[in-house]
């Protein structure tokens, strides 16, 4: 599974709910979590990254509070700017983590030439 391919997956979920033609379906659309959820987010890229299971640590958990106690709607997708602000704030998050995995196949690869 490359997670690289992945997390770009997760940057394109953000980017179609910022551009309001998608909404977050949480785990079910979640292109890391169609993977990793079900086994207690084991090997999941944002889990290794963060250190927790199930999202802890990233933005996300601010953006569902936020689709819970203000909006408190079926579909969770941009209502107001600070949907917007905390929509962008996971996008970031996944490029992040994206940037991370590809910085650290490149330093592998580099250290396999030195062998």
């Amino acid at each position: 599974m490359n997670k690289i391919k992945i997390m770009e997956a997760a940057v394109k979920k953000w980017q179609r709910i910022i551009d309001k033609k998608g909404s977050d379906g949480g785990v079910l659309d979640c292109p890391p979590c169609r993977i990793y959820y079900f086994v207690l987010c084991i090997g999941c890229p944002i889990a290794q990254y963060t250190g927790q299971k199930f999202c802890k640590g990233s933005p996300y958990i601010p953006w569902f509070r936020h689709q819970l106690e203000k909006h408190d709607k079926m579909f969770k997708k941009i209502y107001c700017p600070e949907c917007e602000t905390l929509a962008r704030d996971m996008q970031n998050f996944m490029r992040e983590i994206r940037d991370d995995l590809i910085e650290k196949e490149t330093r592998k690869a580099r250290s396999k030439e030195w062998e």
